[in-house]
């Protein structure tokens, strides 16, 4: 190894133990944004299902992507109130309805069907919207 690469790994260890340097990466949106508080709000069912949905917008459509790191920062916040997935553990029944109720709404409020069609333009309705599912979709650049 060179002086170089020794100094390099050197800094990118030292920058990992660091508080201040944090590698994870950001949500998309800040908490305070109102999409993201329209998903923190939402009903424990509505939030699992908004969520999974999302999930496969994001999947159907090439210009999104799924926020990650949004989900699991509103998942934190929920779960410090009892309201996140780990109150939806016990919820798993209605989870399941309220998923497909959420699926059915979306797919007759943009004509298309989950899992069968490219999502984009039901993606960039929910964007406009800003509703709490866009609060989950990055756009791709």
């Amino acid at each position: 190894m060179t002086a170089m690469t020794v100094r390099l790994i050197g800094a990118v260890a030292l920058c990992a133990g660091l508080a201040g340097c944090d590698a994870s990466p950001k949500p998309a949106r800040a908490f305070s944004d109102p999409a993201v508080q329209k998903l923190y709000m939402l009903p424990v069912p509505d939030y699992v299902g908004t969520t999974r949905l999302a999930r496969q917008v994001a999947q159907a459509c090439p210009r999104y992507s799924y926020d990650q790191a949004q989900d699991f920062q509103v998942n934190e916040k929920r779960n410090a109130e009892g309201r996140g997935s780990v109150a939806a553990l016990s919820q798993s029944g209605g989870l399941e309805v309220m998923t497909d109720v959420i699926r059915r709404e979306f797919q007759a409020r943009h004509d298309v069907t989950v899992g069968q069609d490219n999502l984009c333009e039901a993606a960039d309705q929910e964007s406009a919207a800003n509703t709490a599912l866009a609060s989950l979709l990055v756009p791709v650049n």
